[in-house]
């Protein structure tokens, strides 16, 4: 056995039979030795030039081992080994060496020399790469870039800005929080445990989502205030909060209950243009007896009902006289003419609900119809139009009554918490034989708003519209 000056070698035989000198050399500060690369995913190419590296940013010095990073790139891809082994140039000595620079084991790198028949074992430690793409990298340090643009600004404020700016300034870096603005340790635990505890107990007195939209529900200025605890469509609104008993004992049935022809009633009502109420006035009053001076005398609930119907032919005439914003304090006389048979109290009634009031500047107080408080006067107007039908009416109908579209018609009922539902084939048949329908394909469009319990909001659409 032999041994050289540059490290210590072993003799072994080769397969000739000849022996083998193995040496482990040392190598000289500043040299360069062999590393093993390990790429799990992309390779670089075969030319890429790599750069050995210690943390601090220094070149690996044999005799202060420390772990180092070998690094490289290209023009798409960053290469950097991620586990940073490897101890200085040589890789260090035994296995406490190698434990330390993150590894159990040592990897050696044998060159063999046939023409002096030696093997030399160089130690090459191993780096895993965890290669990175270059144009996603921006992404990742846009709050750090933003951070510094804003650090910069301050700087530039600091120096160069007005007083009202710097003193703008100071007070942001004053308020800034950080993980010690609270204190630290007990202090800042005991006011992590103050804030929850008190955030706890606020919070078990909010209300709940159902409460909030009941709530909402029931201080809806457009619709009568419903009952979500009804059992039955009847007991959902309240007829008195519509119209009090007071203007309904104001109705005289008596000249309609006498009129000789439908044609005479029909004149008696403020308003005449409306189907709804023209077919419901047929059904309301028995047909004449042959005798001569005969009169009708409806059942008490028919009596109730023909009070609602002359009520909601006042309706009627009131938005037309108001829609469109018209000064209704000035018209006060005019629409008392055109409300026929209407009392003066019904007509303070109504202008005192469908509309607000308005202070001019010479103090006189005028009364206007607004947006809301039209559509105050259609939600009132369709619950007593469904209380006149038992709950369930046509939509068509009373669209082609008020002139506005069935859609708007709809979601008007669909406010009141009603159902939109497509007649059966025997609705249809019925549509077509009263003549509300020209044909089956118009009776299928038809559609009938029904009040059903437990009563239920049509709910409130968030996000943003599809397109």
């Amino acid at each position: 056995m032999s041994k050289d000056q540059s490290g210590s070698s072993k003799r072994r035989k080769a397969d000739s039979g000849l022996a083998i000198n193995v040496s482990v050399p040392k190598p000289d500060t500043g040299a360069s030795t062999p590393v093993f690369g390990l790429f799990p995913t992309s390779q670089p190419p075969a030319k890429t030039p790599f750069s050995i590296y210690t943390k601090s940013g220094a070149l690996p010095n044999p005799k202060h081992p420390e772990p180092t990073v070998l690094a490289a790139e290209t023009a798409e891809m960053e290469y950097e080994s991620r586990n940073q082994m490897g101890v200085g140039m040589g890789g260090g000595q035994g296995e406490s060496a190698g434990e330390g620079a993150g590894y159990s084991v040592q990897y050696m790198l044998g060159v063999h020399d046939p023409s002096a028949n030696t093997l030399t074992l160089h130690a090459a430690p191993l780096h895993s790469f965890a290669p990175s793409i270059k144009s996603l990298k921006k992404f990742s340090s846009d709050s750090s870039a933003a951070e510094l643009f804003s650090a910069q600004r301050a700087t530039l404020g600091l120096a160069f800005g007005t007083k009202k700016a710097q003193r703008q300034l100071n007070a942001q870096e004053r308020n800034k929080l950080n993980n010690e603005s609270y204190g630290t340790g007990i202090a800042s635990a005991s006011l992590q445990s103050l804030l929850q505890s008190s955030i706890a107990a606020s919070s078990s007195s909010l209300p709940t989502s159902i409460d909030v939209e009941h709530a909402a529900n029931l201080s809806r200025p457009t619709i009568p205030p419903p009952n979500f605890d009804a059992v039955k469509p009847n007991d959902v609104y309240s007829i008195s909060d519509v119209v009090t008993p007071s203007e309904l004992a104001t109705i005289d049935l008596g000249p309609l209950l006498s009129a000789p022809t439908f044609k005479d009633l029909n004149a008696l009502l403020p308003f005449r243009r409306s189907k709804f109420i023209s077919s419901h006035l047929r059904r309301l009053i028995p047909s004449r007896s042959s005798v001569e001076g005969s009169i009708p005398d409806p059942s008490k609930r028919d009596r109730e009902k023909l009070n609602l119907v002359v009520h909601l032919s006042q309706l009627f005439a009131f938005r037309q006289a108001t829609m469109g914003g018209r000064d209704s304090a000035l018209e006060r006389t005019k629409l008392q003419e055109k409300m026929t048979g209407a009392s003066p109290a019904v007509v303070s009634a109504l202008l005192e609900r469908y509309t607000e009031s308005q202070r001019m500047g010479n103090g006189e107080e005028r009364r206007k119809m607004t947006g809301t408080t039209e559509l105050k006067l259609l939600g009132y107007m369709l619950v007593v139009a469904l209380k006149i039908d038992s709950w369930s009416t046509d939509v068509g109908v009373l669209a082609g009554d008020l002139g506005i579209g069935s859609k708007r018609v709809g979601e008007l009922f669909r406010s009141l918490g009603c159902s939109l539902v497509t007649p059966s084939a025997e609705d249809c048949e019925k549509l077509i034989a009263t003549r509300a329908a020209a044909n089956k394909a118009e009776a299928r469009k038809s559609k009938t708003a029904v009040l059903r319990t437990p009563l239920e909001f049509p709910k409130e659409r968030r996000g943003a519209p599809k397109r």
